[in-house]
């Protein structure tokens, strides 16, 4: 049971961090389109409405990815993980987003290439950066804190 429950934390996790990246990134789209002058009605409530919208998919992404990760990869460290099958799985992960959303609404989203190409690349971006980062953070390096962060005030 212990095992589970760590298993489903870190899916958890995984869907949460994909879900701050996703709502974060399309918050700075929305940005910067308002910026460049789009044309559109730019009200606080629905612009907050689409970004935690995109931050659900993210953590249906996410999750989705966690799971295919926590089932087919179990038995590897982090070190084993290649970023080639880790871009498959996030791929995978972004497809279940467009699978989901073609369920939840009830229209078929895969015949609009735009969303299947976005969520694919979405997954694929978030999965090789959410390993490529728990990869640094388990460097032993960077645990013992070999180098000092700011050498020069030191000298003070």
């Amino acid at each position: 049971m212990k095992g589970f429950l760590r298993r489903l934390r870190g899916i958890i996790g995984t869907g949460l961090t994909w879900a701050v990246g996703w709502a974060g990134l399309y918050g700075a789209f929305l940005l910067a389109a308002w910026a460049f002058g789009a044309e559109a009605q730019w009200e606080l409530g629905p612009v907050l409405r689409l970004v935690f919208n995109v931050g659900t998919y993210g953590f249906l992404g996410g999750s989705a990815f966690g799971v295919i990760l926590s089932v087919l990869e179990r038995h590897k460290s982090l070190e084993d993980l290649t970023f080639k099958r880790i871009a498959l799985w996030g791929s995978l992960g972004g497809l279940a987003v467009v699978t989901m959303l073609s369920v939840l609404f009830g229209t078929l989203v895969f015949t609009y290439l735009t969303p299947v190409i976005l969520y694919t690349l979405l997954g694929v971006g978030s999965a090789t950066g959410t390993v490529a980062i728990a990869k640094r953070a388990s460097d032993p390096k960077v645990l013992e804190g070999d180098d000092d962060p700011l050498p020069a005030l030191e000298g003070e």
